[in-house]
């Protein structure tokens, strides 16, 4: 419950919207029971000849709840289903604002398939959260005060009867049907999860699962879990079914009972006999309010498993800083300096220690070491993916915390590591990094990648669809793609973070002469492990363990002989071994 009260309070923003909702609800209901009432007055006072013109105003009445329980239906489904939509939306965006800081913190140990399953199939399932769970207990409320209002001008014992089954039909079977289903929604939830994560991992590697002849493993694995989840929606389908039951039972029941009492009132005289039929009909009209409420007792299982799952990733913690008044820093320069920056993932160990350097506006530096040397934590922190824990670092001669991401990302651009491109044509992977470039522009920033002479080659040219995760280029044209993506940005400062892996030896000699190009006009931070032409470079920063342990031109950190000689010597001697 604590989990369901926490999402629920997400909805909060709509309260008066719910509560309008709700109320169309309740006159829905409240309508039919009108309806129902009104007509079995006719239809008893007809079968005593009761003369017409005593009739007028119950056939006004069936035909106004006729009319407005269809008006009010209406304008509840609208209204409800405008709330669900608009909470998935807040839903949504409440998700992905909570993850989008955490991406870069390695922090999620989630597969893609799970993932996918919590950003989209739980938070839809947390659409009932409304419709089927908070809207129900309400109008079951207002139909059992305005029932046993009813009840009581003909007699008070009537309304208690009413309302001693009424609430009892209304705990005892959602209890039920609670205790039953509780487990079963969160498995459904879970396998569902299970399902899509297995499905998408699977396919993304179907050319290997038919290179070493595992399909068949693969499809006995899906059928196996597919038939976990068909058993719980069927055994969750029977008990709806079994609520059903339950519920025209209490129904019955409330009748009879009501009907045992009331029948010695009319023999008697105290009750006229035409309202026998009114009241009975009227309490059958009125369990249109309680069968919601266990559906509601099933969903909430469902839900709150749904919830719990996103708020196990919600809930980490981010080391997101929040920034003070962004607009009022002016950024006279473009120089880097990090001061005795220092950062860690879990507050144990430290990925940086102690790290100071400074990059000036247009100088081009290299960062070097081995893998694991810190050097792609460092890229993250400086494009605010990632939060330092310790030390400063200044653009120009303003603090970083002090200016916002949106800023950041405006000054300092990015080449990843790993390749990113979406499923589309060239054209909108290139619009990502600039909306409203023109094709001159974007001609112009593939020509500086060394890409445009293949683009013009195409047939499509600029719209050519380049597959899902651009899998229709080789990896050097996806590199430079993703290159041209980060030039038309046209930031200041630009970061290519192993630019030069995966690549041949000429397509690493192509990117490293237009890094020297650039450079001219902006600064540059190329972050690798392959020491190639590292003479144009300004300044080389050298890593390991964590520590700047050397810092110079290339010239001077061989002279120097200390650990970057070691590595260049290194990367010789396994070149010599290949050849």
């Amino acid at each position: 419950m604590k989990i369901f009260f926490k999402i629920a309070s997400l909805s909060l923003e709509y309260k008066y919207w719910m509560i309008l909702a709700a109320l169309m609800g309740f006159f829905t209901v409240g309508s039919g029971i009108g309806l129902m009432m009104t007509s079995a007055y006719i239809i008893s006072s007809a079968a005593i000849l009761t003369p017409i013109y005593q009739l007028q105003v119950p056939i006004v009445g069936v035909r106004f709840f006729g009319i407005s329980r269809g008006v009010f239906r209406y304008l509840e489904r609208y209204i409800s289903h405008e709330v669900t939509f608009k909470l998935l939306a807040k839903l949504r965006v409440w998700f992905f604002k909570a993850l989008e800081p955490l991406i870069p913190s390695k922090k999620i140990n989630l597969t893609s398939g799970d993932m996918l399953s919590r950003s989209v199939e739980d938070i839809e399932s947390l659409e009932h959260i409304f419709v089927r769970v908070i809207s129900p207990p309400f109008i079951f409320v207002a139909v059992s005060i305005l029932m046993f209002t009813l009840l009581s001008l003909f007699s008070f014992k009537y309304a208690i009867i009413f309302l001693v089954i009424f609430v009892i039909s209304a705990l005892g079977i959602p209890l039920l049907t609670f205790i039953l289903s509780n487990k079963i929604g969160k498995e459904i939830v879970i396998l569902k999860a299970r399902l899509k994560e297995f499905t998408i991992d699977n396919v993304q590697g179907m050319s290997e699962l038919i290179i070493y002849n595992q399909t068949r493993n693969w499809e006995a694995e899906f059928a196996g879990i597919e038939e976990e989840l068909l058993s719980a929606e069927r055994k969750m389908l029977l008990i709806q079914s079994l609520y059903e039951s339950l519920t025209g039972l209490a129904m019955n029941a409330a009748v009879v009972v009501l009907l045992l009492t009331a029948v010695p009132d009319v023999n008697t005289g105290i009750l006229k006999g035409v309202y026998l039929s009114v009241i009975t009909i009227g309490i059958m009209a009125s369990f249109e309010a309680v069968l919601p409420i266990p559906l509601a007792f099933q969903y909430l299982s469902k839900s709150a498993e749904a919830g719990r799952r996103l708020l196990d990733i919600t809930h980490q913690d981010s080391k997101q800083i929040k920034i003070v008044e962004p607009e009022t820093i002016e950024i006279k320069n473009y120089d880097l300096n990090l001061q005795s920056i220092s950062f860690s993932f879990d507050n144990n160990k430290k990925v940086l220690d102690d790290v100071s350097f400074q990059l000036g506006e247009n100088k081009k530096a290299a960062i070097v070491g081995v893998s694991g040397s810190g050097k792609s934590t460092l890229a993250n922190l400086l494009t605010k993916m990632l939060y330092y824990d310790q030390g400063e670092i200044l653009i120009g001669d303003a603090s970083y915390n002090k200016i916002s991401e949106e800023k950041i990302r405006q000054i300092i651009s990015v080449v990843p590591q790993n390749v990113h491109l979406f499923t589309g044509t060239i054209k909108e992977n290139l619009l990502l990094a600039k909306d409203d470039a023109s094709d001159e522009e974007l001609y112009t920033a593939l020509e500086q990648a060394q890409l445009s002479d293949f683009v013009e080659n195409l047939p499509e040219k600029l719209d050519t669809n380049i597959g899902e995760l651009g899998k229709k280029l080789s990896g050097g044209e996806s590199k430079r793609l993703t290159i041209a993506r980060a030039l038309l940005r046209n930031s200041p400062v630009i970061i290519f973070d192993e630019a030069t892996s995966h690549v041949d030896t000429e397509t690493e000699n192509s990117i490293l002469k237009m890094i020297d190009k650039i450079s001219k006009s902006k600064s540059v931070l190329f972050i690798t492990h392959r020491l190639e032409q590292m003479e144009i470079f300004d300044k080389i920063i050298v890593l390991h363990n964590n520590k700047i342990v050397e810092i110079g031109t290339h010239t001077e950190l061989l002279a120097m002989g200390n650990f970057y000689k070691k590595l260049v010597d290194s990367q010789n001697r396994n070149i010599m071994i290949t050849t």
